[in-house]
């Protein structure tokens, strides 16, 4: 029974071998545009994106709200709250990075008819600063009537407002086997509803970025971009991409899908051989040691202990390769017809 136990151990320890799990981030260009129109007394009832400002630069709405029970309708435009800006000059934009300050200033202006009122104009202006770690910004706005034909509100009469602005972005884990090149990923959404899941093949570049066949990204699925903006009219976007290596546990690039801007991050905290490098970045084809596993063996299926090398083996079938772990070096090694021998790729 002890003999079995120890068994037991050795495969808890090596089963999560085959497959490791990395944290996976995607950013997006997109942010909840309503907060711009809300207020204390301000129900929303329907909004339109017109043009997201992401190629413009100037975003353009409309919609319908009510203001202290009053059906209004409004459009309104305002500079994106987007921006191209690079401080640390690492080649990713500061509306991205998380971990970075940013703040900006906006403009605009917006038109307000009132049913059974009249109707008023008014100025936008906004200071947007990111909640440090977190991909959204709180928005201070002030609004300033311009002109108007309803009593009550005269032209000079400013008011003020507070809200957060929620910017689209997916959180979730990659889950990899270096041996096999393959991986699974999911996604859950933020600032949007959904979420996303697939599974890929990867490749390590010998300048150390990897390539992954297949990721989603996340976007608003408002069909009435289907013209504009393509991309915003779907829910999910899907491509390829390469990934560079940074450093230490860090993989990111900034790339577009169907003109819409992301950013995706890796972070791979696996490290099994202790030399500094993600797990993501091991190259199956690298050859380290070589093993012949003759004479006497002892199985105890899977297992099995073979006298020439003094030490217990895990045998594992991958597609029509066959793998097998040592567990005095903790390495996989794969069957050479060739040679006869077990090659390591670790």
């Amino acid at each position: 029974m002890r003999f079995y136990k120890i068994l037991l151990l050795l495969f808890t320890c090596v089963f999560p071998l085959f497959s490791k799990t990395a944290t996976l981030k995607i950013y997006s260009a997109l942010v909840d545009y309503e907060a711009f129109f809300q207020d204390e007394d301000v129900t929303i009832l329907s909004y339109n994106l017109i043009d997201p400002g992401i190629l413009s630069n100037e975003v353009k709405v409309s919609g319908s709200m009510r203001i202290e029970g009053v059906y209004t309708t409004f459009t309104g435009q305002f500079t994106s709250p987007y921006s191209t800006k690079d401080n640390n000059s690492n080649g990713i934009y500061d509306f991205f990075e998380v971990g970075e300050s940013f703040s900006m200033d906006l403009t605009g202006s917006a038109s307000y008819s009132l049913q059974g009122y009249g109707s008023f104009s008014a100025n936008l202006y906004a200071n947007v600063q990111r909640i440090y770690g977190q991909h959204s910004f709180n928005l201070s706005e002030t609004v300033t009537i311009q002109n108007s034909n309803i009593d009550g509100i005269y032209a000079g009469q400013t008011d003020y407002i507070s809200e957060t602005l929620n910017a689209v972005h997916a959180l979730g884990t990659i889950t990899y086997d270096e041996n096999a090149g393959t991986y699974t990923y999911y996604l859950g959404y933020h600032g949007t509803t959904g979420s996303a899941s697939g599974s890929g093949t990867y490749s390590v570049n010998a300048d150390s970025s990897i390539t992954l066949s297949e990721m989603s990204f996340p976007s608003i699925g408002d069909s009435s971009l289907a013209s504009s903006f393509p991309a915003l009219a779907e829910k999910t976007l899907s491509s390829s991409l390469t990934v560079p290596f940074v450093s230490g546990n860090k993989f990111h690039v900034m790339t577009q899908i169907e003109n819409a801007p992301f950013y995706l991050v890796i972070e791979d905290d696996n490290d099994a051989n202790s030399d500094g490098k993600p797990d993501l970045l091991k190259n199956k084809s690298e050859q380290v040691e070589e093993l012949n596993l003759s004479g006497w063996n002892y199985h105890v299926w899977p297992w099995v202990y073979n006298s020439s090398d003094d030490n217990w083996f895990y045998y594992y079938k991958s597609g029509n390769d066959w793998l097998v772990f040592r567990n005095k070096t903790g390495s996989w090694l794969k069957f050479d017809d060739q040679t006869g021998v077990w090659i390591s790729s670790n």
